[in-house]
């Protein structure tokens, strides 16, 4: 049985179950369709705001406030499977799991959904992390601070980008402390500058990667 997979932009073949770094261009693939993937799945009055552009503002505040190029290498990196799964809501993924709890009369176990999502997550994670030439798997401060600035971001995020909420979010990004920007108010790119954004940040943040 052929193992599935997906047609990249750049024409590559991307195993899905067993991807290798080989197989991740980081040049053209993964920022291009970053920078078209919409994060809360498109619904942003002001238009389109795409993980690409998310990873770039999340990136350059962990090194504003930690001075860590590795962790701001690592927060870069951080969604860029979403170029090969695509955005998979963290609501979605709750449904899902709920889902499978009905279809199969609690048989099934939605707890399967999640970690079958997650495991889909790390292994295209370890191809990605090692094309990039960043060690993997991370070190465990490295992946708190990474969660902790996703959180904020998506607080930062909400607030700037979405209508006011119809119901409260969970606390912890109720919680959350916002991200203080340097640019200012956030306001959403177009796909392709995006794309270049992501692009210029890999080459500073991780230069191996050039090599690959």
């Amino acid at each position: 049985m052929t193992s599935p997979w997906l047609q990249t932009g750049s024409g590559i073949a991307f195993d899905l179950l067993n991807p290798t770094p080989d197989m991740v261009d980081l040049r053209r693939d993964v920022p291009d369709a970053l920078g078209r993937i919409a994060r809360f799945t498109g619904h942003t009055p002001t238009g389109p705001y795409s993980v690409a552009q998310h990873s770039c503002i999340g990136a350059d505040a962990v090194l504003a406030e930690t001075g860590r190029r590795d962790i701001a290498a690592a927060f870069l990196l951080h969604d860029a499977h979403e170029a090969y799964l695509g955005d998979i809501s963290s609501p979605m993924a709750e449904a899902l799991a709920e889902a499978a709890r009905i279809v199969t009369a609690g048989h099934f176990g939605g707890s399967a959904v999640l970690m079958a999502i997650k495991r889909l997550k790390l292994r295209a994670d370890a191809a990605i992390y090692a094309a990039a030439g960043v060690p993997w798997p991370l070190a465990p401060e490295v992946v708190a601070a990474v969660h902790l600035m996703d959180i904020r971001m998506l607080a930062t995020e909400r607030r700037q980008l979405l209508t006011t909420p119809p119901r409260p979010w969970n606390p912890i990004v109720e919680q959350a402390e916002p991200v203080r920007l340097n640019r200012g108010a956030i306001v959403v790119w177009p796909w392709a500058r995006a794309a270049d954004e992501w692009r210029d940040r890999l080459n500073r943040l991780c230069p191996a990667a050039l090599a690959a």
